[in-house]
């Protein structure tokens, strides 16, 4: 083995365009590629997370280019290699301009952005020529992960982040279709994202001219990537060790990285460890096999960070990831100063512990800057960390966690304000305030989630108010029990005494007898035998008082109506009694509160009697209409629409078709109108939503694709309702994804 400590492993980051030596298994699509960008100057290259998208471009195409591969009236390139970030304008204009200035400045990228927005991409062009005539030489644009476009600008509700994306969109697929200059673009996307392409014009068509999908390496390319870079530094590598790696990459996704960060860690471990002189199966085990290498690797990050420091990078983390609609653990890039707002600490100690987590090789985090602000992005590295770090996942699961309590409290909030639920109270309550104070929320975290913040909190502090003093009142209840108790006892001395020294009477001595039992048979013993006695009235308001509070907790315990009818009787019987001992105020307080809760609990059982009724009616039937049927039904509480659309998914299959084109908020003639929807009012002509139910007013045909060139062989029926799964705006053209019963 050689003594050369260099790792030819690159580990999770993307491949860079000096380390084409090091770059195995792709000289087909790297081929593949030259071809379609010379055929066309665009080229979207698309694939799966980890698919190695980044590196084949950056290591495989652009050397390729350097290398005279692709030529055009000059073989010269220059190289330009940018992300979108959260200020795509600002980027283009600054990796452009580093091409003529490797020192230029904020300032003047930023006059250059302008000038971009204001004469569109001949002020770019005006900036390159020179260079092209000096130099001969084309010009090439790298946009990687084009994804970002749609997470971080097309999703926020800023216009000018939204115009901005357009702008941008606009130049790049501009500057690819003008001859002024030979330009190039290429950008890397995942391809989960296609379908949010739809949301700029031209870009489909763009995708649909020259789209190159990534495949997936066969066993001997794979082979090339395992051992080749190893060869090249005189590594000896095992067959044996070759195969377990091929044959463990098969279950397991990300593969490209995990295999990349599980080669970087042999390679480490035999150099500086087991020095055997062959990378082999044992150091193949002791850095955890490909799916263990990376947590164990993050782990040990973790060890080394001081005590106070581990609480920090648990609150970095759970910043930097979260569960997106479809249940996937995604990234989620964050500023540098609102990580320090959200978890407390100073820039230098949060910098710190970043640079545990990028130092030796480790890559686990990026630091990017972000346009002209000053700022800096941080962001995860690759989501395979997310998805094979255990502890990380484990705070991403307890980040969700307590998202849900909090979006779960703040719509409590919104129910309270629309008068649809009462302050939080009992168990409900314990667990929201038991999340308050484990959890600590603040404005700048909750923001990510709901915006009424302020509003859920004022909600829960006015919860634990009437909690607290509700509990206060228990417990002055059972000191008063308590208090009875002592006093009738001490009665009891009292009448043993005056027994002995005044020779007591009958009466005095069962009065005395009930006193010290102290519970309602010796009371009761007392009237019975003394109903007109000296201590009768004592005793009866005695008896009153604690059957009528034992009826009011029973019945709030037990929340039935039966309950609250008994307390009704008991307050009609004994009211005159009542008023000797109680507040009236208080009694007739309880006894409307019974009425009204009487009349509610008829009413939800009233409710959940005819919502099982229409269930059961859409499950006798089990067809897509009549589970649609049971979601846009009114007139019951919908206890199992979660259900119905599990079935509705179960038995439709999904479809594309167009439906209209838009004039203002409306589709006059449309295929559908909108007979319900879940929030908000809508009126038929509407443009359909996401989970509208709509009636079809014509006999139309599906097609498998939003480019509606292939049928399904099926068709919307005049009159039948169909569920919207989508909905795409092309200009003023409107197709939607239905669900419908083939």
């Amino acid at each position: 083995m050689s003594d050369n400590f260099f790792n030819p492993y690159v580990g999770l980051r993307p491949f860079r365009d000096d380390e084409n030596l090091l770059f195995f298994g792709r000289d087909e699509q790297t081929l593949e590629l030259l071809q379609r960008l010379h055929t066309n100057r665009f080229v979207a290259v698309v694939g799966s997370s980890g698919s190695g998208k980044s590196s084949l471009i950056r290591a495989g195409l652009i050397p390729a280019l350097k290398g005279g591969y692709l030529v055009e009236n000059s073989s010269q390139w220059l190289i330009a290699i940018m992300k979108p970030g959260q200020n795509p304008m600002f980027n283009l204009a600054e990796t452009i301009l580093l091409q003529i200035n490797p020192n230029v400045e904020d300032p003047e990228i930023q006059a250059f952005v302008i000038r971009i927005k204001k004469q569109g991409v001949s002020a770019i062009l005006d900036v390159i020529e020179p260079l092209r005539k000096n130099k001969n030489a084309n010009f090439f644009l790298l946009v990687d992960q084009f994804e970002e476009l749609f997470r971080f600008s097309i999703k926020q509700s800023d216009v000018s982040n939204r115009t901005e994306a357009i702008d941008f969109v606009n130049t790049i697929l501009k500057l690819s279709e003008q001859k002024r200059i030979p330009f190039y673009v290429v950008f890397t996307m995942r391809s989960d994202f296609i379908g949010d392409c739809a949301q700029f014009f031209g870009l489909p068509e763009a995708l649909n001219k020259s789209q190159y999908l990534v495949p997936r390496l066969n066993r001997l390319e794979l082979k090339k990537v395992i051992e080749g870079p190893a060869k090249l530094y005189g590594g000896n590598f095992n067959p044996a060790l070759t195969s377990r790696l091929i044959n463990d990459l098969g279950v397991v996704k990300d593969e490209l990285p995990l295999v990349q960060h599980a080669l970087m860690r042999i390679w480490e471990y035999e150099n500086n460890v087991d020095k055997s002189g062959e990378l082999d199966l044992e150091d193949y085990k002791h850095i955890g096999g490909i799916e263990n290498a990376l947590s164990m690797h993050a782990d040990e990050a973790l060890k080394e960070l001081k005590p106070d420091e581990v609480p920090l990078a648990k609150a970095l983390f759970q910043a930097l990831t979260t569960i997106d609609e479809n249940g996937r653990k995604i990234r989620r890039p964050a500023r540098l100063k609102d990580l320090i707002e959200l978890t407390g600490a100073s820039e230098e100690k949060l910098l710190g512990v970043i640079n545990t987590f990028v130092k030796n090789n480790r890559s686990f985090l990026v630091i990017d800057k972000i346009g002209d602000s000053g700022d800096k992005l941080i962001d995860i590295s690759h989501e395979s960390l997310i998805r094979h770090w255990k502890s990380l996942n484990a705070w991403v699961d307890e980040e969700s966690d307590a998202a849900i309590q909090y979006i779960r409290l703040c719509d409590a909030y919104v129910a309270n304000k629309e008068d649809r639920k009462d302050l939080l109270s009992g168990r409900e309550f314990e667990i929201a305030q038991e999340w308050y104070e484990k959890f600590k929320p603040n404005k700048l975290w909750a923001s990510r989630y709901n915006d009424n913040f302020d509003e859920g909190m004022k909600y829960l502090s006015n919860s634990a108010k009437v909690y607290n003093i509700k509990k206060r009142n228990e417990r002055r209840i059972k000191r008063i029990k308590k208090g009875s108790v002592y006093t009738l006892i001490a009665f009891a001395f009292i009448a043993l005494f005056s027994y002995f020294l005044l020779q007591p009477t009958m009466e005095q001595i069962d009065w005395s007898t009930a006193k010290s039992q102290n519970n309602v048979d010796g009371f009761t013993e007392y009237l019975e035998s003394h109903p007109k006695g000296e201590y009768s009235e004592i005793a009866q308001n005695f008896l009153d008082s604690i059957n009528m509070q034992q009826a009011w907790l029973v019945a709030e315990k037990d929340n039935t109506v039966k309950a609250y009818q008994k307390y009704l009787n008991l307050a009609a019987i004994e009211k005159d009694s009542l008023n000797n001992i109680l507040e009236y105020s208080k009694f007739a307080k309880d006894t409307l509160t019974a009425t009204k809760r009487i009349q509610s609990l008829k009413s939800e059982i009233d409710n959940f009697n005819l919502d099982l009724e229409a269930w059961q009616a859409a499950l006798g039937k089990n067809t897509l209409a009549s589970y649609l049927g049971y979601i846009k039904n009114d007139s019951i509480s919908g206890n199992h629409n979660d259900e119905a659309n599990k079935k509705i998914q179960e038995i439709g299959k999904n479809g594309f078709l167009y439906s209209g084109k838009t004039v203002g908020n409306r589709i006059p003639n449309s295929v559908f109108d909108v007979i319900y929807r879940k929030e908000g009012e809508f009126k038929a002509d509407d443009i359909p939503q996401t989970n509208d139910i709509v009636r079809a007013n014509d006999n139309r045909y599906i097609y498998k694709d939003l480019s509606v060139n292939y049928k399904t062989g099926n068709s919307v029926k005049i009159n039948k309702i169909y569920l919207i799964k989508s909905v795409s705006l092309q200009a003023n053209a409107v197709f939607v994804e239905i669900v419908y019963e083939p």
